[in-house]
C-alpha cells in the first residue's frame, strides 16, 4: 500500500477504468501510446512529451494499445507516475500476459476487454492473447448496443501492419466483417514498433507502438499504408461535434501524421 502523499487520488485515478466501463466520459481530447513500458529513454521522452501537451491543452484520459511493461507485464510505479495525471485505460499485450492479474488489478479492470465512452466517441478494448471467439461473441453484442455516433477498437495486435510482425489474418477474419457491419471508424493496435495509418475500404487503422520501447524497422508499406514513421511518438485524437481529429507527434513535437474522421449522418 502506498503511504505518501496523494495515495486517495492516484488509486481513484486507476480504478476509473472499472468504475466507468459503462458510462459516458465527458471528454474532447485523448492520448494513446503503445508498447511504452520500457526502461528506456524513449520512454521517459514520450513520457516528457504527454505531460506537456496535456500542460498545454489538458487530456481527459490515456489509452495504451498494450505492452504496458516489459518484459513480463510487472507493474512499474515509476513509469506510471511518469505519465500525466489523468484516467488509464488500457489494452493488453503479449508481453503483460505473464502478470496479467497484476494489472487487471492494478488498473481496477475485472477483465482484458471491456469498453468506455467519451462524449460522441466509444472505445472496445479487446485483448489479444485471450478467447478471440469469447471476445467477438462480446463485441458483437456491445456495437449492437451502442448509441455513439464514432466506434473505435482498442487492441494489441494490429489488423494490418507494414511492420515485422504485420497484420494478424485470424484477427481480420474474426473481426473485420463485424467492424464494417457496425460503422466502427478507427482500430488502433501496437505490436510492432512504429507509428502507421492505413486505411482498408475506407476503415482506419492506425499502429502506434512507438511509445518506448526499442523501434523496429518495417517491411515495404502495404498499398493501404497512407503514413509511416520508424519514431517514437504519442498519438492524440480530439471528439468533436463533426468527428475526430488525430495527429502523432514525436517526441520533439514534430508531427508524424495528421487525420480526421467525419461523423457519418
Amino acid at each position: 500500500m502506498l503511504r505518501n502523499r496523494g495515495t486517495g487520488a492516484r488509486l481513484f485515478r486507476f480504478l476509473i477504468p472499472f468504475l466507468f466501463a459503462l458510462t459516458p466520459v465527458q471528454a474532447q481530447r485523448l492520448g494513446v501510446i503503445g508498447d511504452w513500458g520500457a526502461g528506456t529513454q524513449g520512454r521517459a521522452q514520450v513520457a516528457a512529451l504527454l505531460r506537456q501537451e496535456h500542460a498545454q491543452s489538458p487530456l481527459a484520459a490515456l489509452l495504451t494499445t498494450g505492452d504496458n511493461f516489459y518484459p513480463r507485464g510487472r507493474v512499474v510505479e515509476a513509469y506510471l507516475q511518469d505519465l500525466p495525471p489523468v484516467p488509464l485505460y488500457p489494452a493488453f499485450g503479449n508481453h503483460d500476459a505473464p502478470n496479467l492479474e497484476a494489472q487487471l488489478r492494478r488498473f481496477g479492470l475485472e477483465r482484458p476487454y471491456y469498453r468506455v465512452r467519451f462524449s460522441g466517441l466509444e472505445v472496445f478494448v479487446l485483448y489479444t492473447e485471450g478467447d478471440l471467439r469469447a471476445q467477438r461473441a462480446w463485441l458483437e453484442e456491445a456495437l449492437q448496443g451502442s448509441t455513439a455516433p464514432l466506434k473505435a477498437l482498442l487492441l494489441h495486435r494490429p489488423l494490418y501492419s507494414s511492420g515485422l510482425h504485420g497484420g494478424s489474418p485470424t484477427l481480420r477474419s474474426l473481426f473485420e466483417p463485424l467492424l464494417r457491419r457496425h460503422g466502427v471508424a478507427l482500430v488502433l493496435a501496437g505490436h510492432d514498433h512504429h507509428y502507421e495509418r492505413l486505411e482498408v475500404q475506407g476503415l482506419l487503422h492506425v499502429v502506434t507502438g512507438g511509445g518506448g520501447a526499442g523501434l523496429y524497422r518495417t517491411r515495404p508499406p502495404l498499398p493501404w499504408s497512407r503514413a509511416l514513421a520508424v519514431a517514437h511518438h504519442a498519438l492524440f485524437l480530439e471528439v468533436g461535434e463533426k468527428g475526430l481529429s488525430g495527429y502523432a507527434l514525436d517526441p520533439q513535437g514534430k508531427a508524424l501524421d495528421r487525420f480526421f474522421i467525419p461523423i457519418r449522418p
